[in-house]
């Protein structure tokens, strides 16, 4: 098992929390008071930061929304990066892949220099691809498996791919204890096939808010062995937790609150799966 993984189970222990937080600076998710400016979007962040501090268990940063502000915005994901609460897994969602040696300086910038514990990985060029993030045994890197967007169907649906993908992710590629698996929520009763391929990787589940997933049914299947218990699994959200410009009043404490419904929620689904 990867130190990254184990950070991760520290720090569920600890918040009590499946849930990963996402942080993206998004105009549209900019409440009244806060600028649509570099500044602007950084204050926000911290915001959300300090609202969710011993509620999350790890925090995601969407690489695109930094890097499309330019040279600036790749500086304030630095920032930002640096303000995650010390406890918490860093994710870097880059949804990085290419051959080999570019492969190793996508590694190099999310590994070393930005400092993220883990990543998001394109596994479809192959091994050599995907290998250059393992070889960082102490981090966890998780490969796309069955993403929760509709046009996951095109290819990764089909022929059983996602399958043989976390049958890979499971064996060949997890010698060091450090691959996961994104296994989106939206997904139903693929997700428990992906379980019975993968019972050694984590998973990393977006699509429980706006994209519509059964949370209880996700949780349910995802259940990892004993193993490694609920640190299997970590349940993303980014729509669901910040708020928008249509928000007004303390947007702190309305993005607490969203934050502890969405843990909760978890807690009942892990009960009522332990239960049955």
């Amino acid at each position: 098992m990867s130190t990254a993984v184990e950070k991760l189970r520290d720090a569920q222990e600890t918040t009590g929390s499946l849930v990963c937080v996402g942080l993206e600076p998004a105009g549209e998710r900019l409440p009244e008071g806060f600028a649509d400016s570099i500044e602007g979007h950084e204050a926000f962040l911290h915001l959300v930061l300090d609202a969710t501090r011993g509620l999350a268990c790890a925090y995601k940063l969407n690489l695109a929304f930094f890097e499309a502000l330019g040279a600036e915005g790749v500086a304030m994901m630095q920032r930002v990066r640096g303000a995650v609460p010390a406890g918490a897994l860093v994710i870097a969602d880059g949804k990085r892949g290419d051959i080999g040696s570019s492969s190793a300086k996508y590694a190099e910038a999310v590994y070393g220099w930005l400092g993220a514990e883990s990543a998001t990985v394109n596994p479809l060029m192959g091994s050599d691809s995907v290998g250059a993030f393992l070889g960082w045994a102490d981090r966890l890197t998780f490969v796309l498996g069955l993403t929760s967007n509709p046009g996951a169907s095109d290819f990764l649906g089909v022929d059983d791919l996602c399958l043989r993908i976390a049958r890979k992710a499971n064996g060949e590629w997890n010698t060091h204890g450090n691959c996961g698996l994104v296994v989106g929520a939206t997904r139903g009763d693929a997700i428990r096939k992906m379980r019975e391929a993968a019972p050694r990787c984590v998973f990393l589940m977006p699509g429980v808010g706006a994209q519509g997933g059964d949370l209880a049914g996700a949780i349910t299947a995802a259940r990892a062995d004993a193993t490694l218990g609920w640190s299997g699994l970590v349940i993303h959200s980014t729509r669901e937790i910040l708020v928008g410009k249509e928000e007004r009043g303390d947007v702190a404490r309305v993005i607490r609150e969203k934050t502890q419904r969405l843990v909760d929620a978890c807690q009942r689904a892990m009960e009522d799966a332990h239960a049955g």
